[in-house]
């Protein structure tokens, strides 16, 4: 229901589970509805940054920032617009990149409602530039139900980025895929066409 306000909360837990803190609102912005946020580490482990879904679908989606573990956070504010998209997960390259992997909902995007995955810096992300590149993984004949992705590193560098996904037209349901590739692949793929 797009009608209901969506705030992020966070909760703490100091026993690995066992009990929590009481839920506190970190993301409230008028008129948009922020949800499912995916946080991780800048490079050098002091800051956290918390991409976030934007469910009304109209804009781009959202990002905030904490310096302090958590305890308070930055005013939401915009992705760039290749950020834009439903359930953020992602990884650090062996060269530092970071490689973000969603179900795309960026305006005007040929690749939206597709598992896509967007190349950049953790720099390209503080300061809201468009990043390296982003990459189709999958196509999903689903249009729009796709990508709850689980994203792993292995040590050859391959990244695998799964979901689950409609990967063929037809009466046949969603089955979870997983996509193998590397930055060299992706790069290669990239200079190639220049």
């Amino acid at each position: 229901d797009r009608t209901v306000p969506l705030n992020v909360v966070q909760v703490e837990t100091a026993d690995g589970g066992l009990t929590w803190s009481e839920p506190r609102v970190v993301a409230a912005v008028a008129g948009k509805m922020p949800c499912e946020p995916y946080a991780f580490r800048s490079p050098d482990g002091r800051e956290l940054c918390c991409l976030m879904r934007e469910n009304t679908h109209t804009g781009n989606s959202l990002l905030m920032f904490s310096r302090d573990e958590g305890a308070t956070w930055s005013k939401p504010q915009d992705t760039c617009w290749g950020l834009t998209g439903d359930r953020h997960q992602g990884l650090y390259a062996r060269d530092g990149r970071l490689v973000i992997a969603f179900r795309d909902q960026a305006v005007d995007s040929p690749t939206r409602g597709h598992f896509t995955a967007w190349v950049g810096t953790y720099d390209d992300i503080k300061k809201n530039r468009p990043g390296q590149y982003r990459v189709k993984l999958l196509h999903s004949h689903a249009e729009w139900d796709c990508g709850y992705p689980g994203m792993e590193r292995l040590p050859d560098g391959t990244i695998l980025a799964t979901t689950y996904i409609k990967y063929e037209p037809g009466k046949a349901k969603h089955s979870v895929a997983c996509v193998r590739f590397s930055l060299e692949e992706t790069d290669d793929r990239l200079n190639a066409g220049k």
